[in-house]
């Protein structure tokens, strides 16, 4: 009787171990950035985009695109939603094979550029990019925010004239009120932030025309891990639809999502409620040669150190 009980008492953990097993994969972990183009996220998430497919998600804040970077390549996160696409490029350099991107966040023609700016003080006597000879100019960290900053005034004049200088987001407006920097080329919205603390004025908006990238810049891409689309790929098609749900709400109630920036990222509500938007461009709108081109032009600049075929990054449901 108690080799019965035993062996009963066996089978009940054994399956209480896998229903556990079962019930942990139930749940999508989801890491974002508090930022402004993690917006299809909050919505996905305060709409009940995520639960009209069944979905149980744990939405995990990071602090920078590498962190979050890491964490997928690693398995540790099921989704990236999202971080730069030039990030996910040094992460490909290194292991193509571990994600896969399904949404895209930037431009689709040359003449369109919503997100970054280059600022100056308020009473700088600069005009224009070639004013900038000689000055000190912030950029955000990274091999590929100087090498964007580069490729961008070197339509304009040398960037061997200019020294760029790599500065934490927080203290970016803050370096320019102390003269630390004479001018900083980032994406918004600290340039709005400088504006409206009366530090800065913008000295060019929507510098990325200037590289006249015909099928526009993709600047932010939102993936999947290796493992999860191998372990949960029906999942993965649910958290998908749930963003692209998002993404055509995002369209039709511009002015009611800007409040979740308010709670998500900690913007300042005039800031969230004026900051001008980019697209979030679906897979099936996306054209994937974009993407190539923008990378041949960083690559050229010296940003990255191999060559990558970028149309293989997608993901293919």
């Amino acid at each position: 009787m108690k080799k019965v009980l035993a062996a009963i008492g066996i089978m009940v953990f054994l399956f209480g171990a896998a229903t556990g097993a079962f019930a942990a994969k139930d749940v999508v972990t989801i890491g974002y950035l508090r930022i402004v183009m993690s917006l299809p996220t909050f919505v996905a998430q305060e709409k009940g985009f995520f639960a009209d497919e069944g979905l149980k998600v744990d939405l995990v804040p990071f602090n920078s695109g590498s962190a979050i970077t890491d964490a997928l390549v690693a398995g540790r996160i099921d989704a990236n939603c999202g971080s730069s696409m030039t990030g996910h490029w040094f992460a490909a350099q290194a292991a193509q094979d571990r994600f896969k991107i399904f949404l895209v966040y930037g431009t689709t023609s040359s003449k369109e550029d919503n997100s970054y700016v280059v600022v100056v003080k308020k009473d700088s006597p600069m005009h224009d990019l070639k004013d900038l000879k000689g000055k000190k100019v912030g950029t955000y960290p990274g091999a590929t925010s100087v090498a964007l900053a580069r490729v961008v005034i070197r339509t304009q004049i040398d960037p061997e004239e200019v020294i760029f200088t790599q500065v934490p987001p927080p203290n970016m407006v803050p370096a320019l009120a102390a003269g630390q920097i004479d001018a900083f080329f980032t994406p918004e919205p600290s340039g709005m932030m400088a504006v409206s603390k009366g530090v800065g004025r913008y000295l060019i908006k929507s510098p990325l025309t200037l590289l006249k990238l015909k099928k526009g810049v993709p600047g932010m891409a939102f993936s999947f891990s290796k493992e999860f689309l191998e372990e949960q790929p029906e999942d993965a098609k649910k958290v998908k639809a749930a963003m692209e749900k998002a993404v055509d709400y995002i369209r039709a109630n511009d002015q009611e999502v800007r409040s979740y920036l308010v709670e998500y990222t900690g913007l300042p509500e005039p800031v969230a409620m004026a900051i001008p938007l980019d697209r979030f461009i679906t897979l099936e709108e996306l054209d994937k040669r974009a993407g190539q081109d923008y990378f041949d032009v960083l690559y050229k600049e010296g940003a990255y150190k191999q060559e990558l075929d970028t149309t293989k990054l997608y993901y293919e449901n």
